[in-house]
C-alpha cells in the first residue's frame, strides 16, 4: 500500500513539477534607424531603417527587396494612437511616415512576411507551408524616442522579441 501511495506521488509531482524544455529562443535582430523631419511646419516626419533580413539567406544589397521577410514599422504615441505605419506593399521598403505634435513616440518594428519575394517563383507547393508557418508576425520590444532630440541621428539597437 505505501508502495502504491509513493509511485501515485511520484507521478503527481512529475506532472505539475514538468517544465517545458524545449521552447524556442526568442528572436533578436541589430537594427540602425534614424528619424528624419519631412516638414517642419506640418509635423511631417519619417523613421528609415537599415533591413539585413535575407543577408544570411543569400540576398545581397540589390536583391534584399526580393526576400521572403521584411521589417515593418508602426509609430505610435503615448496614448496608443497610430501616427503612421509601414507592413507590407507591392515591393518592400524600408521607411514609414507619420505625423504627430507629441514629441515621444514610440517605433513598434516587427519581422512580417514579404509579399512579392521570389523564394516561390519556381515552387508554388512550399509558398503555402511557408506562409501558413510564418503568418504571424515577430513582435519586438518598442522603442521610445524623443523626436525633438533624437531627430538626424542614427541609432543602432539590438531589439528582442516580445
Amino acid at each position: 500500500m505505501t508502495r502504491l501511495y509513493y509511485i501515485t506521488i511520484s507521478l503527481i509531482l512529475l506532472m505539475f513539477g514538468c517544465k517545458e524544455t524545449n521552447k524556442q529562443d526568442k528572436s533578436k535582430i541589430q537594427l540602425k534607424y534614424e528619424i528624419i523631419p519631412e516638414d517642419y511646419d506640418r509635423n511631417l516626419y519619417y523613421v528609415n531603417w537599415t533591413d539585413t533580413l535575407g543577408l544570411s539567406e543569400g540576398y545581397l544589397p540589390n536583391k534584399i527587396l526580393k526576400r521572403p521577410k521584411e521589417i515593418w514599422c508602426f509609430v505610435t504615441n503615448q496614448e496608443n494612437d497610430t501616427l503612421g505605419y509601414y507592413k507590407g506593399l507591392s515591393m518592400a521598403q524600408t521607411f514609414c511616415y507619420f505625423q504627430t505634435t507629441d514629441s515621444i513616440v514610440t517605433l513598434n518594428f516587427m519581422i512580417g512576411l514579404n509579399m512579392f519575394p521570389d523564394k516561390f517563383e519556381n515552387d508554388s507547393t512550399g509558398a503555402k507551408a511557408y506562409w501558413e508557418v510564418n503568418k504571424t508576425p515577430i513582435e519586438f520590444e518598442p522603442i521610445k524616442i524623443n523626436i525633438k532630440n533624437g531627430l538626424r541621428k542614427e541609432f543602432e539597437v539590438e531589439l528582442n522579441e516580445k
